[in-house]
């Protein structure tokens, strides 16, 4: 259906106050008062109420604001004149055209109505939209140059916030106490000359509390549109725990529905936001229909975007391997160089492959992932350190580690409660894992023994696969190793990381020790909340 509001002129009883002819011939012997009579279907999705517009059209004691702009010199006739809605039409008692038909005008009107001696230039929604407050939250718009006091003038309205509608699979066995939208800019600004309404630039981000439509099931927000948005949604249950989740920039579209399904369970939420679904513009319904892209949550860090996932861990990793080169630092191709960070060599030739990074990521020894020289006196108090990765993230500890794989190589730390665990394979399935999102990536390794080594490629392969064998570095140190003779030269520092096995009869991830000076791959984990 289109919500169409049509701008009637009514010839009153008073005295003429001049005499004029509008181009199509309407005489204005007498004056002509203003007044919206809108063309409006029955709502479809909400029952009525007062004082309060739906989703597709408006009710009685509704109230907007009207600004009537004269086109030869730029100044208003009247600006932001209330008009209520009494079920018919918008009225303002004593407000009449001007008198001359043939200047043209433009004609502004919004909703919701604000006081004030001229129409808003900005609009803000509200950080709390439960029970009435999304209506207030809710702005419509209608433009349109060139008008003149004929006895008929169409204006469309139109939504110009972007809706987000969530719908829930809660089977976190606990009700839903609230939801909340949280990273996009709270204000807009309008142009009434025009109706766009976009971000103010410069403007704070907002966190936004859903609207409960249907609890447990179905929850309304609407943001102001807005470009390159990274929005994050958190989900309070009774229980008093919040679980968060961060999606993909995207971009908030004026006046269009933005599908976010999320699936909560105890330890875990997956969530999909779908594309721009067209349903407000020009007052069309509001059901929701199938399709639009979905969206992968991603963390942009140093100009690159990773993607990123939450487990069952209840912990948010990255699901790539980083890819960054940090400062002062440069990439070799030479294993054997101590350049501290390296291209990976998954081929049969065990040759760097610069071609590889955007798929694999590239290795680092431990100084280079921890971004502090390792030492035989730090190398125990570098346990969760932030290292490479992003602000808020880190290298994941051993205890992050096996409580999402569940066991080590040698069978001898075992976590069964780790939720992707499996005991007859001593470890995570890969297939498993990356089902979930993890995406487990076979680099191979830069591989250094020990301090005398020379470091090499090490390139296992398997079905076509090459460099199967694959380490991601932990931050928790295992053992700083000195030689068996005088106990007095350094051999090793290794720290507690991901190993992988891919074989004829294994195909999973345990935790290994790596050694300090190798090269492996760096997934960052996300701070706990």
């Amino acid at each position: 259906m289109k919500k169409i509001l049509t701008l009637a002129v009514i010839t009153t009883t008073m005295l003429s106050v001049g005499c004029s002819k509008s181009d199509d011939g309407v005489s204005n012997d007498t004056p002509i008062a203003v007044q919206i009579d809108p063309t409006i279907a029955d709502p479809t999705l909400f029952p009525k109420a007062s004082t309060r517009v739906s989703d597709t059209d408006f009710e009685k004691g509704d109230k907007i604001g009207v600004t009537i702009t004269m086109e030869d010199d730029n100044t208003p006739y009247f600006d932001n004149k209330e008009f209520s809605f009494d079920g018919t039409t918008f009225t303002a008692p004593g407000t009449l055209w001007y008198e001359d038909a043939n200047l043209a005008s433009t004609l502004f009107a919004y909703y919701p109505y604000q006081e004030g001696t001229a129409h808003p230039a900005e609009f803000s929604v509200q950080t709390d939209q439960s029970g009435d407050n999304y209506k207030a939250s809710d702005l419509v718009i209608g433009a349109k140059s060139g008008v003149k006091p004929e006895k008929t003038v169409g204006l469309a309205f139109k939504h110009k916030m972007t809706r987000v509608i969530i719908r829930v699979t809660n089977g976190s066995g606990f009700d839903l106490s609230e939801i909340r939208i949280g990273g996009a800019i709270g204000t807009g600004t309008i142009d009434a000359t025009t109706g766009a309404f976009t971000a103010k630039s410069g403007a704070e981000t907002v966190e936004v509390k859903a609207c409960e439509r249907t609890k447990n099931e179905l929850y309304y927000a609407l943001l102001v549109p807005q470009d390159g948005v990274q929005l994050v949604t958190k989900f309070t249950t009774a229980d008093g725990k919040t679980r968060s989740y961060t999606l993909g920039t995207t971009d908030l579209v004026s006046g269009t529905n933005r599908e976010l399904t999320m699936n909560i369970q105890p330890a875990d939420i997956q969530a999909t936001l779908s594309g721009p679904i067209d349903g407000w513009e020009d007052g069309d319904d509001l059901e929701i229909g199938s399709g639009g892209q979905v969206e992968t949550p991603t963390i942009e860090w140093k100009g690159v975007k990773y993607k990123i996932v939450t487990l069952k861990d209840g912990r948010t990793w990255m699901a790539e391997n980083l890819r960054y080169v940090p400062e002062g630092k440069s990439v070799s191709s030479d294993p054997a160089e101590d350049a501290g960070i390296w291209y990976p060599a998954a081929n049969a030739e065990k040759t760097a492959d610069p071609a590889l990074v955007e798929k694999l990521g590239l290795l680092y020894d431990a100084s280079t992932a921890f971004g502090v020289e390792v030492t035989p006196e730090n190398a125990m108090s570098l346990e969760g350190t932030q290292g490479i990765c992003p602000d808020g993230w880190h290298i994941p500890t051993n205890a992050e580690l096996t409580g999402l794989v569940g066991q080590n190589s040698n069978g001898v730390m075992t976590n069964p409660d780790a939720p992707y665990y499996d005991s007859n394979i001593r470890g995570a399935s890969i297939p498993v894992l990356n089902e979930a999102g993890f995406n487990w990536c076979s680099a191979g390794i830069r591989n250094k023994a020990n301090l005398t080594a020379t470091g090499s490629y090490t390139v296992t392969e398997y079905g076509g696969v090459y460099g199967v064998l694959s380490y991601v570095w932990g931050s928790t140190c295992y053992q700083v190793k000195y030689d068996t003779q005088t106990g007095q030269t350094l051999q090793n520092i290794q720290y507690y990381s991901f190993m992988s096995t891919v074989n004829a009869t294994n195909n999973k991830v345990t935790v290994a020790y790596g050694n300090y000076k190798s090269g492996y791959s760096v997934r960052c984990i996300k701070d706990a909340e």
